[in-house]
């Protein structure tokens, strides 16, 4: 859902909470990463993004270059419900996944990262021209930045993918890793920056979200617990300290 009355529109997240730290939702047309470790929300997070946007009439777009599209299909049908494959049926969801030929590239061990996010630029470039989704979602591609050793070319990768998918339109969710270290390239280049952890809080852990940034928006200065049920997942008011 689009929401106007201001002179940029946004999208609804479709994250209950989450909208009210960030001004009402993501700015049309811009890349915004969720960035976390194993386990904190990251892929959750942005398939909800994507089921919302289906359900209020957007097509949505899924690439994944780590894990197969029948993986994620089956993973959100058994944990919430959400079933994908009915929405690519019906024309309203696609998902790219490594049986695509650009994206099995990666399995081989001789391809060059840097060939490889070229080509996964155009791959997204083309796909997106030929779906016309409203929404996308970009699954981890941590380890191929990592791969690139120098750092002005991951910095020049990194706008040159940010800058195809803004040209396009489309308003973009791109998760990330942390266990490589080379988020911050893609957290810097990116309109919007939002962090998952998990906080142990005496012999409990509990998951926390806060907002790094969001261009052209004022944002919570305020860490809030993160709720995943059979529902979804969810931002709540409380603070993850007592």
């Amino acid at each position: 859902m689009t929401v106007h009355g201001s002179k940029f529109p946004r999208m609804k997240s479709g994250i209950p909470g989450f909208d009210e730290m960030v001004g009402g939702g993501f700015h049309l047309g811009t890349v915004n990463t969720i960035t976390g470790s194993s386990g904190t929300g990251k892929t959750v997070f942005a398939s909800q993004f994507i089921h919302y946007g289906v359900g209020e009439g957007e097509k949505g777009m899924i690439i994944t270059p780590s894990e197969s599209a029948e993986y994620m299909r089956r993973e959100m049908m058994s944990s919430f419900g959400w079933d994908f494959g009915a929405m690519e049926k019906a024309g309203k969801l696609s998902i790219i996944d490594v049986t695509d030929p650009v994206l099995r590239l990666q399995k081989s061990v001789d391809i060059d990262p840097v060939e490889f996010l070229i080509n996964f630029r155009k791959l997204v470039e083309r796909k997106v021209e030929e779906e016309k989704p409203k929404r996308l979602f970009i699954d981890d591609l941590t380890a191929f930045f990592m791969a690139v050793e120098a750092p002005f070319k991951v910095r020049s990768l990194t706008d040159d993918l940010f800058g195809t998918i803004r040209s396009s339109g489309v308003t973009c969710v791109v998760t990330i890793g942390t266990a490589f270290g080379t988020n911050q390239f893609l957290e810097y280049g990116a309109d919007s920056a939002t962090m998952l952890n998990r906080e142990r809080i005496g012999n409990t852990l509990i998951r926390s979200i806060y907002i790094m940034k969001m261009r052209g928006s004022r944002i919570a200065n305020s860490i809030r617990v993160l709720d995943i049920s059979d529902d979804g997942i969810s931002v709540s008011t409380l603070s993850p300290y007592p």
